[in-house]
């Protein structure tokens, strides 16, 4: 289900969920007969020595205008010069309170900056003191989130949720929540300068094109929906399986302009009147429904944040592709928004969708 990549305290099932309650298909509601909610992480390793996630340069601050007593949130450069050799952004989140939360974030900016779909797929961090500097502490809970931004003339505007582990499920199910549309401005410091290769590290994927058994496998359409971008029209379809625990499903994306669609594995966690499906995965490519192989050629993240209405869901997709997995990415504390965005492509640009 995720990526082989990822190391090993990170492959952990995130839990989920209570019943949704609205689907394609009534005789299986989404979620019907999950799985108990899973919680903690079976690969922790308490012998592993402490992780330290250590924001360097600020580069985008987000903050609620229709809600200024709610938290804001910040994405920072890493200040570790090719951090880990596996990722260099943390998204924080500040509450009103002053409290602050740091979360490892993945992912790509896109078409030179002007948008970015990112996942949250990590442990939490909390601040540390007494001679740790600005560190923070990274635990080895699951969190999953995603993290969506795009510009318009002068604006730029987010889209993201955070699913703590210890939260997920809370007021699963319940209608008319709406999603927080974020107003974000740039980092002082934000430099677009042409990219440099000594600014990245990347140890790309295989390439290598084992048989898939997720689209045979399904049986069951929990979810349709359908965005429009400048290129044309997108359509989703999340499949679900009567075998598969009920956090599993298989998302189908048909892009405008390509003939078949491609698939990808995906977990689903709801809460809060909100459903995430939440996309790390190789493309699996079909034929006519017919798919048997996916291709370890590129690595795919993001997914769709939903917020549950009478009729279905609304809310925002975003898909991006590199030929290297996010955690196999690095940057230099040089680094520049060119060099950020040159790794990733859009394979769904940030978009508003409506789902049934």
């Amino acid at each position: 289900m995720i990526v082989p990549s990822l190391p090993l305290k990170l492959l952990a099932l995130a839990a989920v969920l209570a019943a949704a309650g609205c689907s394609h298909d009534q005789h299986h509601a989404l979620h019907r007969d999950s799985e108990p909610v899973i919680t903690g992480n079976p690969a922790a390793d308490p012998a592993l020595p402490p992780r330290f996630g250590r924001p360097g340069r600020l580069l985008l601050h987000c903050a609620a205008q229709a809600n200024r007593g709610s938290a804001r949130w910040d994405v920072y450069a890493s200040a570790q010069d090719f951090d880990e050799g596996r990722q260099s952004f943390f998204l924080t989140r500040t509450d009103p309170a002053g409290s602050e939360t740091l979360y490892p974030l993945h992912g790509h900016f896109l078409d030179g900056g002007s948008s970015g779909i990112f996942m949250v797929h990590d442990g939490r961090g909390v601040r540390q003191g007494q001679g740790q500097g600005d560190a923070f502490l990274i635990d080895q809970s699951v969190n999953m989130g995603v993290f969506f931004f795009r510009t318009t003339g002068d604006e730029v505007r987010a889209t993201l949720e955070v699913f703590a582990e210890e939260t997920i499920g809370e007021t699963a199910g319940a209608s008319g929540a709406t999603l927080v549309e974020y107003s974000c401005r740039w980092g002082e410091d934000v430099r677009r300068l042409e990219p440099r290769a000594e600014h990245v590290r990347m140890q790309p994927n295989s390439g290598a094109t084992p048989p898939s058994h997720w689209f045979r496998e399904s049986d069951k359409t929990l979810l349709t929906c359908r965005g429009t971008a400048a290129d044309g029209e997108y359509r989703f379809e999340l499949l679900g399986s009567k075998i598969w625990p009920g956090h599993l499903g298989f998302l189908l994306v048909r892009a405008p302009g390509k003939d078949q669609p491609v698939g990808y594995n995906v977990h689903l966690l709801d809460g809060r009147g909100r459903l995430l499906v939440h996309a790390h995965s190789y493309p699996h490519r079909s034929r006519e429904r017919m798919l048997d192989r996916m291709e370890e050629t590129e690595t795919v993240i993001g997914g769709l944040l939903l917020v549950k209405t009478e009729g279905g869901y609304t809310g925002w997709a975003g898909l991006a592709s590199s030929a290297a997995d996010p955690y196999n990415i690095s940057f230099s504390r040089d680094a520049t928004m060119a060099d950020y965005a040159s790794l990733g492509h859009a394979v769904v640009p940030p978009l508003p969708v409506v789902c049934k």
